[in-house]
This record gives C-alpha cells, sequence and structure tokens, in this order.
C-alpha cells in the first residue's frame, strides 16, 4: 500500500494539522510530536508534565520548530521498522529531502538533559529549506530571549534555556528564529534541541550520528523480546512500541497519553490533560506488556504505585497520579485551543473522584504480573490485600466509574465487574502466594457481586447489561465482561448485549461505538470510543470466531494515523482521529485482541492434529 501523502503549501499554511499528520518519538521521560509538515507540533520539556516548550497544536502562537521546504512539497512519515525513529520525507518540484527525528536514547545511560535530534538529508536534486525556531516557554505564556552563536542559538527565559546546536547560520526576526539553506543530494545539516544546555554546543559534539545508531540499537533490541509472530505483528510491534514510549523511566509511572487537551470533539469543551498515570489506564497497560513478554516495566510500576500509597501514609488509593507521585491541580490556560476547542485545561480534576474500578484494575495486574514472572514481596502482597479488602468493604457504594462523570454517583456496572475482579483475582493470587488470606470471606464476597450484577444490571427488556443498575442505558463499557472472565463470550445474554451495544451505540461503520449516550454532567457531543470496540475483537476470539475477530479488528487498523497510531476517539463522518494521542488505551486494546487472535488461531490448529 502507498504512504498516505499531506500536500503543504508554505504561502498557505494550515493553522492546525490533522492529528493523523502527526507521529510520536520520545526518551521514556517526554515526547514530542511531529508533524509532516516539519514541525514539532507539541514537545514539554524535561519531562511529559513539565510546561510545553513547542504547542502550535493548541495555539499557533504558542511554540514552533519548523524545517521545511520553501517551496509546495507533498510529504509522508513512517517508522524505521521496529524503532520510535521518525522518517519525514518530503517532496518537491526541485526534489527531495528526508528528515529523521529521534530523541536521544541508549540502553544504560542517562543523559543530564532531553536531546531532540532531527538530521536532515538531501535524497535528489536541489531543494531551498526554511528554518523556524520559536520556543515558547510555559504552555506559550513566555516568549524566549534569543542568543545568537556561532554554534546555533540559546533560548532563555525566567531561568530556563534551551539550545538549538547547527552549522546553518541563524538570524532573528519577529522573535522567531528563522535560516534559509540548500540542500542538495548527498549532503545533510544536523539541528539538535537540547533542553537545560549550559550554552550552546557545536553540533559535531552531539554525535547525532552515532546517537542515531544508539536510539535504533535500543528499540530493536526492545523489540527483540516480543515473541508474536502472527499476521498483526507490524501493528501490534507499533502499537508496543507507542505504549513503551508512554513509560516514565525515573519513576516506572506510566502516562495515559503524552498530551494535553486535544479535544474529543471539534470545538467542545471535552479537553482533559491525559499526561498522568492513572490507576486504570496504566494496569490495563501493564497486563498487555506482561502478556507480550515485558515484565520489567510492570515491576517498576508496582513497585513505584505501591510505594506511593504507602508513602501516603494513609492506604488510600488515588484514581491518577503525577509521575512523581504529585496531585495535578486542574488549571486552564488562555490559548486557543486545537481547532478553537477551549478551555484548554492543564491537571487534572478527576483525580479526587472515587472510582471502584481501579482496585480491581490493580489487584488484575498484579496477579497477570505474578502469573508471568514477577515476584511481589511481603510487603507489596500486604499492601495488596489491604486493597481487596478495601474493595470488600465499599463495594456497595456508588462511584463515579469509569467515565469519570461529574455528576451525582451511581452504582455502575462497569465498577461493580472490577469489583468482583479484584476479590476473584486476590482469591487467585493469595493461593498462587501461598500466603494467609481471608480467602472464604473473599469468595462469598465475590459470589454476592455476581448475583447482584446478573440481578440488577440485566435489562430483560433491551436484552442488555446496562450501564447502572436498574437502568435502560447502554454503555460499551460492559463489553470487558468476557476479558476479565465475568461472563464466556458465548453467553446469550453477553452476545445480546454486543448486539444492544452496536445497534444503540452506533457511531458509523462496525465496530465503532460511543461510550454511552446518557447525561452526563457534561452533555456534548464525542468522537467513537475506541477501546470498547478492540473489546469486541478480542471477545470474538475468545468465543472463537476467528473471521469475525479479525474482521473486527482489521476495521479498526484501517482508521489508524499512516503511522499506525490511534487517539483515543474517531469521527467517523471525518475520518479525524479525535482525543489525546497517540492513546495507551487504544494501542493496548490492539496490542491485546492481536494476541488473542494468535492464542485462538494457535488453539484450533492444534484441534486439527
Amino acid at each position: 500500500m502507498l504512504p498516505h501523502h499531506f500536500e503543504f503549501d508554505p504561502e498557505d499554511p494550515p493553522e492546525y494539522l490533522p492529528l493523523r499528520a502527526c507521529s510520536l518519538i520520545g526518551d521514556n521521560r517526554t515526547a514530542a510530536l511531529v508533524g509532516a509538515d516539519g514541525n514539532i507540533a507539541w514537545g514539554c520539556f524535561p519531562n511529559f508534565d513539565s510546561p510545553s516548550v513547542f504547542a502550535a497544536l493548541l495555539d499557533p502562537a504558542a511554540g514552533t520548530f519548523r524545517i521545511r521546504p520553501a517551496r509546495r512539497y507533498l510529504a509522508h512519515q513512517r517508522y524505521e521498522a521496529e524503532t520510535n525513529i521518525l522518517v519525514t520525507e518530503m517532496s518537491t518540484s526541485a526534489g527531495v529531502i528526508r528528515i529523521r527525528d529521534f530523541m536521544s536514547v541508549a540502553p544504560g545511560r542517562k543523559l543530564p538533559t532531553a536531546e531532540l535530534h532531527r538530521v536532515v538529508e538531501g535524497v535528489t536534486g536541489e531543494v531551498e529549506m526554511e528554518l523556524c525556531f520559536a520556543p515558547a516557554f510555559d504552555y506559550g505564556q513566555s516568549k524566549s530571549e534569543f542568543q545568537i552563536t556561532q554554534n546555533g542559538v540559546l533560548a532563555r527565559f525566567d531561568g530556563k534555556r534551551a539550545s538549538l546546536s547547527t552549522r546553518v547560520p541563524l538570524s532573528v526576526e519577529n522573535e522567531q528564529v528563522i535560516a534559509r539553506f540548500l540542500l542538495c543530494a548527498g549532503q545533510d545539516e544536523v539541528f539538535v534541541f537540547d533542553w537545560n544546555a549550559p550554552g550552546v554546543l557545536p553540533v559535531e559534539g552531539y554525535r547525532s550520528v552515532r546517537r542515531l545508531h544508539e536510539a535504533r540499537h535500543y528499540w530493536i533490541r526492545w523489540v527483540e523480546r516480543f515473541q508474536y509472530s502472527g499476521r498483526y505483528r507490524e501493528s501490534a510491534v507499533r502499537s508496543l512500541l507507542a505504549l513503551k514510549l508512554l513509560c516514565y523511566e525515573p519513576t516506572g509511572a506510566i502516562v495515559a497519553a503524552p498530551t494535553a487537551s486535544l479535544p474529543e470533539w471539534i470545538g467542545g469543551s471535552r479537553n482533559w490533560d491525559y499526561r498522568y498515570s492513572w490507576v486504570r489506564d496504566s494496569s490495563f497497560i501493564l497486563c498487555a506488556l506482561f502478556r507480550s513478554g515485558f515484565v520489567e516495566e510492570g515491576s517498576a510500576y508496582i513497585d513505584w504505585l505501591l510505594s506511593q500509597i504507602l508513602d501516603s501514609g494513609t492506604g488510600h488509593l488515588r484514581i491518577l497520579y503525577g509521575i512523581r507521585g504529585e496531585d495535578p491541580p486542574e488549571t486552564e490556560l488562555p490559548l486557543r485551543g486545537y481547532r478553537d476547542s477551549r478551555p484548554v485545561r492543564v491537571g487534572n480534576g478527576a483525580a479526587d473522584q472515587f472510582q471502584l474500578d481501579i482496585y480491581g484494575s490493580l489487584i488484575d495486574a498484579a496477579y497477570q504480573y505474578d502469573l508471568y514472572g514477577g515476584s511481589l514481596t511481603a510487603a507489596e502482597w500486604a499492601m495488596l490485600r489491604e486493597i481487596i479488602e478495601t474493595v470488600r468493604d465499599r463495594w456497595r457504594l456508588p462511584d463515579q466509574g469509569i467515565w469519570e462523570a461529574r455528576n451525582e454517583p451511581k452504582h455502575y456496572t462497569y465498577s461493580k465487574l472490577w469489583a468482583w475482579t479484584a476479590l476473584d483475582r486476590g482469591v487467585r493470587l493469595a493461593r498462587r502466594l501461598r500466603v494467609p488470606a481471608p480467602i472464604e470471606r473473599w469468595q462469598e464476597e465475590a459470589i454476592s457481586i455476581r448475583a447482584e450484577v446478573l440481578e440488577r444490571s440485566w435489562n430483560a427488556e433491551l436484552g442488555a447489561f446496562t450501564a447502572t443498575y436498574d437502568s435502560a442505558d447502554l454503555d460499551a463499557a460492559v463489553l470487558v465482561m468476557p476479558v476479565i472472565g465475568f461472563l464466556p463470550p458465548d453467553d446469550p445474554r453477553f452476545e445480546s448485549t454486543t448486539a444492544a451495544v452496536l445497534h444503540h451505540l452506533k457511531a458509523g461503520p462496525y465496530p465503532l461505538v460511543y461510550r454511552y449516550l446518557a447525561e452526563d454532567g457534561i452533555n456534548e457531543k464525542e468522537g467513537a470510543f475506541l477501546l470498547p470496540s478492540f473489546w469486541i475483537a478480542q471477545n470474538h476470539a475468545l468465543a472463537g470466531n476467528i473471521p469475525k475477530a479479525r474482521e473486527t479488528l482489521e476495521a479498526l487498523m484501517r482508521i489508524a494515523s499512516p503511522t499506525g497510531l490511534f487517539g483515543e476517539e474517531h469521527d467517523a463522518e471525518t475520518g479525524d482521529i479525535l482525543g489525546n494521542y497517540p492513546q495507551g488505551f487504544s494501542h493496548l486494546g490492539l496490542l491485546q485482541a492481536a494476541l488473542e487472535i494468535e492464542k485462538a488461531t494457535l488453539k484450533q490448529q492444534e484441534e486439527l492434529f
């Protein structure tokens, strides 16, 4: 299949790039979105949750680092195979150039600063190029002071500094650093952005070609641990690499997405900051990583999260944590917002909600961790046991649910499913670890939860399990039932629930669905939420219906960006990627579905012989 090309005219550039024209690079401390137009459209330094330096996605005036041809060009992006090294190729009437964007990573080597390397290569012809470098500190609220040197430029503001090293002569015009240069076939120019550098170092000192080889080696060696060789390996590897880029290596935290305030509907107000570690999202990602053979990342997260609970002195599990354990307060910024979608928020006000499901998510991740060869300490088990006891005590309470509704608490079916999971996995984990635990009491409570869900969440008229007890509202989240083992995928009640969700929550071509249609305290339109659709594919595989599982997964793969990335949501009418991007939920969903299809395929092959 030919790559998807985007056309750009420097005389008439778009104000905002479509998200599918952006791809992610990172160093496991932070990440940046690189547009097919050659712009660093989003970048926070030195960490995921730091204020942005480049944020053109949220406001054209909020920071730019663009390298592009000076004349009209076609561009397409791809990743080097099994790496997070991004290649953007730009074609003009005069020739072709190629940009390799990456952040410096290497096994066992921690750089004191964040380095973003841009290696620009002439492929054919002679192409006139232009550079625009205009970092805007503090989410675009602060302009830089520039000092041009023989090695590049130093940008400063209020004690913060960043450098751009290059051999290309630079000048300052209209509060921007600009340059024009000619790139011929066989030539290259290198640009290195260095956060908090003491000065502007010669670009040769960064040894970008060596750093490129190191990064390539790092990513390829990491992917080698992934033993899956099924039909969807390329997409599964891309999802795996996207998930790896969400890991914050210094603590083990995992962010839900590397961006803030990308809207769930263009022009809407569902614009949230996802640069934090949700217990739910992280636990789901861990289970996908464990199953893929990556136990080390899970160990770091579990150690970190349990230490956060212990250090709090309360034994309380919050729904989300800052990447160093802090509580991120929610504020609004005076930015235009992506395609004028406001407000623009940073921080997250959902941190104080009661969401019952997070306990089960964590206990399930701990169980999977042990199952795949991890080792839990006695202190960690004691903390997990306390969490299971919390579920036993609190599962009858209403909560805010997975969707973090900003209205009154309710008895959400999804939350009760995960309360059941906490007790079920607690029993299994205690038996595996051979540790003292009130197993009979947990089993009895799990039976009670199951019975209550089957009675109060089932709506006979709809033929479906509903969003909350005794209601007629549907919720795509209940499609998780077979994934966690609450019901088999061929249970008639679950099959009719899936049919009801696909009919009443239909958001476009099969298998796209909305999360729900009920009132949630915001009452605005949004896109199709992708994770439940990946669950549909996984459930078909669990039921042994491999053709339907493949049909479902392949339909979803077709809506990915040209480089294989997914947002949180999708607009079926326009094809727009919506929500923070790339989104961990969507990528773990693809990964789990691909692995489940392979497992079912191998099982059927074994049964034939």
